[in-house]
């Protein structure tokens, strides 16, 4: 394993003590520093298994901006003035890509819920989805 070097910033006090102890003592004090470090918990940000990486990337997924903006834009002129058909079938056509998105971003939920062993509603409100 290549040795890593690392900065310790201490009192002022303890780096002139150290300093001024003899190589002996310094190398007595750095085994004993190596030895309580290796007891401090190493932090490890939690990894996620490669099937709730997948169901994440389900739930994150979303219309891209630019169909979220034209559907708006169609639900608004529906609203207003009305649809031609052939706006109408694109509006249709959006909104039923968007449920099926929905569709599975709810099916990846439950099945997240399921690996993690809570109810679907408390991963929802856990992911901030309620």
């Amino acid at each position: 394993m290549a040795a890593r070097s690392a900065v310790i910033r201490v009192e002022p006090d303890l780096a002139e003590a150290y300093n001024s102890a003899p190589a002996q003592e310094q190398a007595r004090l750095k085994a004993v520093l190596r030895t309580e470090l290796r007891l401090v918990p190493k932090k490890t940000a939690p990894r996620l298994s490669k099937k709730e990486s997948e169901l994440f990337l389900k739930i994150n997924r979303g219309l891209p901006e630019e169909q979220w903006q034209r559907m708006a834009e169609l639900n608004e002129k529906l609203e207003d003035a009305g649809l031609t058909e052939e706006e109408h079938a694109e509006l249709l056509r959006l909104a039923r890509r968007s449920e099926r998105l929905q569709v599975e971003r709810l099916r990846a939920v439950i099945e997240l819920a399921g690996l993690r062993k809570v109810e679907p509603e408390e991963m929802m409100r856990k992911l901030e989805l309620d």
